[in-house]
């Protein structure tokens, strides 16, 4: 029988329950399944034992030795001691559904309902009868185009080549364009169908007959979260849709429909060692409460799973950066809890991190400077 591994246990003092759903949307010209796994407040003792960590399809190419089990308990019964306030998770693209389930799992434990979507095609899901549904070719080809990410690279080195604290913005603002075109006709276009999912995930489980309505505490909105392309999600939401109040993008671009404007709702962008200068754009546009974290040692996928993966196993795991992965993890769910304790439920506290070396939080207050 295969070795199990367990994920850390959440850092809050509610049991988490976990259950996967399922809803649909369309996505050119055709009805889609969407994957949702939630995660939430449980009653203690209750469930059908620890819930299972994706699927060995999703975690395939970091060919883990043993199995991942999450901590949470499957279909364990919902927590009275709501109602909770909603955060929605989106993936990045072409990783998977559940990618961020340490952060989902600290978040549930700390009072909140957390619904992550699994994009069917452009991740790899399991939907809730069993059935895997891989990544499509046609995806992977439109992201991994020689000729385009050829672009896109040259791109990228010359934002990175600016010093954040001299570099002019009308320089900066002419690259970041520049990469936002280049993605017209392929990720730009995605963003747009990705938001319509985030949308019908919201309202799925804000429909009384899915069984969440009576445990939601939505007064002040629903919140946002997304790793890389999912982060993108969160600033296009938020600024179409009044449903959204709130959002965090973890290390990801600017690219969809709020390109180039303001969000309008309070937001924070958390970047890795390359100092987030992609997205000066959207964080000097936004007049609402903004937040920039910037963590030193840590690279893309650093802010996901893979490196609590990468510790558990003692396996060196490709893009996730030198910093201590339990160090990452502790100021991701803190940021978080701060940000939508604050804009969720309203408590009047400051959304601050402090003592860390080598991590630092720049805030613009509504209508001010930096």
């Amino acid at each position: 029988m295969m070795q199990k591994i367990t994920l850390p246990e959440p850092t809050g003092v509610h049991p988490v329950g976990l259950c996967h759903r399922i809803y649909w949307d369309w996505d050119e010209g055709q009805k889609k399944p969407l994957s949702l796994t939630i995660y939430y407040p449980a009653k203690a003792g209750t469930g059908q034992g620890p819930a299972a960590y994706a699927c060995h399809q999703a975690l395939e190419t970091m060919e883990l030795p043993a199995a991942v089990d999450t901590c949470c308990q499957e279909n364990g019964e919902i927590s009275r001691d709501g109602p909770f306030p909603l955060v929605l998770f989106n993936h990045g693209y072409l990783t998977y559904e559940m990618c961020n389930s340490v952060l989902c799992t600290d978040l549930a434990s700390h009072g909140f309902i957390v619904g992550a979507i699994g994009h069917t095609g452009e991740a790899v899901v399991k939907l809730p009868d069993g059935k895997v549904v891989p990544k499509e070719q046609k995806y992977v080809d439109m992201v991994y185009e020689p000729e385009l990410n050829g672009k896109i690279g040259g791109i990228i080195e010359q934002i990175e080549s600016l010093r954040p604290e001299t570099a002019p913005g009308e320089q900066l603002t002419k690259l970041i364009t520049e990469y936002y075109r280049l993605h017209d006709g392929n990720l730009n276009i995605r963003a747009n169908i990705w938001q319509r999912h985030t949308v019908k995930a919201a309202q799925y489980l804000l429909d009384d007959k899915n069984g969440f309505t009576a445990y939601l505490d939505t007064r002040n909105g629903v919140g946002l979260t997304g790793h890389s392309f999912g982060g993108a999600a969160a600033a296009n939401c938020c600024a179409d849709f009044d449903l959204f109040s709130c959002g965090i993008n973890m290390d990801g671009a600017q690219l969809g429909s709020s390109f180039g404007r303001d969000i309008g709702k309070p937001f924070m962008c958390l970047s890795g060692e390359d100092g987030g200068l992609i997205l000066w754009d959207m964080l000097s546009r936004n007049h609402a409460d903004t937040y920039h974290g910037v963590f030193s040692g840590v690279e893309h996928m650093g802010f996901t799973d893979r490196g609590v993966l990468s510790s558990l196993f003692q396996k060196k795991l490709p893009c996730v950066g030198k910093r201590n992965p339990e160090e990452v993890r502790q100021a991701l769910t803190a940021l978080h809890l701060q940000f939508f304790s604050k804009y969720l439920t309203g408590r009047d506290i400051e959304v601050s991190l402090t003592g860390v070396s080598g991590m630092c939080l720049r805030v613009k207050r509504k209508a001010e400077g930096w």
